[in-house]
C-alpha cells in the first residue's frame, strides 16, 4: 500500500511557498531600494564646496587648463581640480621667491613627484630615482623593495570635481606647507593670492605673506625683516612632466666639466660604474640633418626681462646672440634667439603675459641689490639631464664695480706711477 498526499494538499503547499518567495522578495527589494538614501556620499557635491569661488580661465581659446582653478577673491582662498589621469602622471614643480629677498628670482629648487588617493586624502610622494638597476629582473625587483618612495605631505580631498578628480585646498597645500617647500614658514592667515593661471601643460601660482615669527630667510643676503615678518612672494610652477622627450642622455664625460645629473645603478658591481652621470644640456636638433649648417628643429629663447634698464639690454641681447658661435661648430646655426620684454607703452606690451618664473619660459632678469654677482641656474628633466628651463640673474653690483675701477681706482693708480 503506497502513502499518497492528495493533489490538492500539494498544491496548497505550492502555493503557500510561492507566496513566502515573493515576501522574502519584496522585502530584500524595499531594503535594496531603502540602502542607498540611508547611505551618506564620501564627499560633498562639489556644486556646494565651490560657493563663493571663481573659475580661473586663462587661455583665450578652448584649451583646458592643466589644473582647474577656482579662486575667493574676498578670502583669497584657491581650490584646484586635479587633471584627468593626475594617478599616471608625473609632475614637476619649481620654486622661485619672487618679492621680499635680495635675491628675489632666483631658482630655489625643483621636486619631481606624482600623486596618490588614500581614501579621502591626496599624498604628494617623491619617487626615489636616486638608485636604480639596470641589470637583472631580480635586482630590479630588489631595488623597488628596499628603496621604496617619499611622501612628502598630504592634504584632504574636498570633493570629487566635474571631471571626476579630487579637488583640494591650494592654501592648505602651498601655504600652510611653504617651510616643505621654501624652508621659510610663513603667515598663513595673511596669505594673498599674487597670481593665479592655468595653461593646457602647467599652471602658475603665487602667494604673498611675511615671514612666520622665528622663521629665517633662506637667501645669501636677505634683508633684515622687522618683527610682523618681512612679506615674500612665494611662486609656484607646476607642469607636466612626460616621462619621454625623444631626447638621449649623455654620459658625462671626465675631460669637460659640466653641471650633471646623477644616480646610483646598483645593477652594476665595479666601483668605477655604479654611478652613471648624464651632462645637463639642451634638446637641441638640426631640423635638416644633411646640411652642414641647419637652423634647429627648436631654438633656445632667452626673454630679457623688462626690469632689466634700458641702457644695457642691447648689450645683454649681443651677450646671449654670441653663444651662437658656439652651436656653430656643431652645425646648428641661430641656436639661440632673444625676445624683449616690455611694458613702456601700455597699448602694445610686449610679452608681459609671460612670467619668469614660469617653467616653460627662459628669462635673463636684472637684480638691483648692491651685489656683484651673476649666476645662471637651470632646472632640468631628473631622469636625463635634459635642460627644461634656464633663468639668468644679472646684478648692478658690476656696474658699480666697473664704475669704481674706471672712475675711481684708475685714476688713484695713474697718480701713483702704475
Amino acid at each position: 500500500m503506497s502513502l499518497r498526499t492528495p493533489r490538492t494538499a500539494i498544491q496548497a503547499m505550492a502555493n503557500w511557498a510561492f507566496a513566502i518567495t515573493v515576501i522574502g522578495l519584496s522585502v530584500c527589494a524595499i531594503s535594496a531600494a531603502q540602502a542607498p538614501s540611508d547611505a551618506k556620499p564620501d564627499f560633498p557635491p562639489y556644486q556646494e564646496v565651490l560657493k563663493g569661488f571663481e573659475k580661473v580661465v586663462t587661455t583665450t581659446d578652448d584649451e583646458t587648463g592643466f589644473f582647474t582653478l577656482w579662486v575667493d577673491k574676498k578670502e583669497n582662498k584657491m581650490l584646484a581640480e586635479l587633471p584627468k589621469g593626475y594617478q599616471r602622471q608625473k609632475h614637476f614643480i619649481a620654486l622661485t621667491t619672487s618679492t621680499g629677498d635680495r635675491y628675489a628670482g632666483l631658482q630655489e629648487g625643483d621636486l619631481y613627484v606624482y600623486w596618490r588617493q588614500y581614501h579621502k586624502r591626496l599624498a604628494l610622494i617623491q619617487p626615489n630615482i636616486n638608485i636604480r638597476s639596470t641589470g637583472d629582473p631580480e635586482s630590479k625587483a630588489s631595488i623597488e623593495r628596499l628603496f621604496t618612495d617619499n611622501v612628502l605631505l598630504d592634504v584632504p580631498i574636498l570633493t570629487i570635481g566635474p571631471s571626476k578628480s579630487p579637488i583640494i585646498d591650494m592654501n592648505s597645500l602651498l601655504v600652510d606647507n611653504a617651510s616643505k617647500f621654501f624652508g621659510v614658514r610663513v603667515d598663513s592667515r595673511l596669505a594673498q593670492i599674487k597670481t593665479a593661471k592655468s595653461f593646457p601643460k602647467n599652471i602658475e601660482i603665487a602667494f604673498e605673506a611675511p615671514m612666520a615669527s622665528g622663521s629665517r630667510p633662506t637667501g645669501f643676503l636677505s634683508m633684515g625683516a622687522g618683527p610682523g615678518g618681512q612679506l615674500r612672494t612665494l611662486h609656484y610652477s607646476i607642469s607636466l612632466i612626460p616621462d619621454s622627450t625623444g631626447y638621449k642622455p649623455r654620459e658625462a664625460d671626465e675631460r669637460i666639466g659640466y653641471f650633471l645629473t646623477s644616480y646610483t645603478d646598483l645593477g652594476k658591481y665595479d666601483d668605477d660604474e655604479k654611478r652613471t652621470r648624464y651632462i645637463n644640456r639642451w634638446h637641441l636638433e638640426k631640423a635638416d640633418p644633411k646640411l652642414k649648417l641647419s637652423p634647429p628643429k627648436q631654438p633656445i629663447i632667452f626673454y630679457v626681462e623688462h626690469t632689466t634698464p634700458r641702457r644695457y639690454r642691447y648689450w645683454v641681447k649681443q651677450g646671449l646672440l654670441y653663444w651662437n658661435k658656439a652651436f656653430e661648430q656643431v652645425g646648428i646655426r641661430d641656436a639661440i634667439e632673444v625676445r624683449q620684454q616690455d611694458n613702456s607703452d601700455p597699448e602694445r606690451p610686449m610679452h608681459m603675459d609671460k612670467d619668469p618664473e614660469d617653467v616653460n619660459f627662459n628669462f635673463v632678469r636684472w637684480l638691483n641689490n648692491d651685489v656683484g654677482t651673476a649666476i645662471g641656474p637651470s632646472r632640468v628633466h631628473p631622469l636625463t639631464g635634459q635642460i627644461l628651463d634656464a633663468d639668468i640673474v644679472l646684478t648692478d653690483g658690476w656696474i658699480r664695480h666697473f664704475d669704481f675701477q674706471f672712475h675711481d681706482l684708475l685714476p688713484k693708480l695713474a697718480m701713483e706711477g702704475y
